[in-house]
C-alpha cells in the first residue's frame, strides 16, 4: 500500500508540474498575443488530473479494500473454523490451549456427555467460559481423547478433523514454546 501511495504522490507531483508548465506557456502566449486564452489551458490541464484520479481509483481502491478487510478480520484470525456447515469459534488461552464449546460439539456429534460428567472426567480439560459460566468448553487434547472412544461415523470424522485442524497445530505451538500441560484427566492442582 505504501508503494501505491508513493506512486500516487509522484504522479500528483508530475500532474502539478505539467499543469504549471502548460498554464505558464498559455499565459505567456496570451501575453504575447494579447488574447485571453486561460480557458484553453484548463482544457489541457483537466485530463491530466483525470488520469491521476483514474490511477487512484483503479490502483489505490483495491489496496484500501484489502487493508480494510485485513484490519476487520484480524481479531478473528485463528479463532474461527468451519467444519462442514458448522461455524466453530475456538478460544485460545495464554498457554496456547484451544477450547471448543461442548454445546457445539453436541450439535455436530449428536451425543456427548453432560458438562458435569466432562468436568469429572477431565478436571483440567474442561472449563466454563462466559459471563454466566454456563458455556462448557473442552480443551483440544481432552476433546480428541473423549472422541477417541466414539463409534458413530460423524463423531469419528469430527475427531479426525479436530485433531488435524485444532489439536495438532496447538500441540506443535506448545512444543515449540516449551509449554508443558497437565493431562486433561488430572486435577489442575496436580
Amino acid at each position: 500500500m505504501a508503494k501505491v501511495l508513493f506512486r500516487a504522490f509522484l504522479i500528483f507531483l508530475a500532474c502539478t508540474a505539467l499543469s504549471a508548465v502548460v498554464y505558464y506557456i498559455f499565459d505567456a502566449m496570451s501575453y504575447i498575443t494579447g488574447m485571453p486564452s486561460l480557458r484553453r489551458a484548463w482544457v489541457l490541464i483537466l485530463p491530466v488530473y483525470g488520469l491521476f484520479f483514474a490511477y487512484l481509483f483503479f490502483y489505490l481502491g483495491p489496496e484500501l479494500y484489502q487493508a480494510t478487510r485485513t484490519a476487520a478480520l484480524r481479531p478473528l484470525n485463528g479463532s474461527y473454523y468451519e467444519y462442514l456447515t458448522w461455524r466453530i469459534t475456538v478460544l485460545e488461552d495464554e498457554s496456547h490451549c484451544r477450547w471448543i464449546s461442548t454445546e457445539l460439539v453436541r450439535k455436530i456429534v449428536g451425543q456427548l456427555a453432560s458438562d458435569q460428567a466432562l468436568a469429572t472426567i477431565f478436571p483440567s480439560g474442561h472449563q466454563y467460559f462466559g459471563k454466566d459460566k454456563k458455556n462448557g468448553h473442552l480443551r483440544d487434547d481432552a476433546l480428541v481423547e473423549h472422541l477417541s472412544n466414539a463409534t458413530t461415523p460423524q463423531a469419528i470424522k469430527f475427531k479426525n478433523w479436530a485433531q488435524r485442524n485444532i489439536a495438532y497445530p496447538a500441540n506443535k505451538t506448545r512444543e515449540r514454546l516449551g509449554i508443558k500441560l497437565a493431562a486433561p484427566t488430572s486435577y489442575p492442582d496436580d
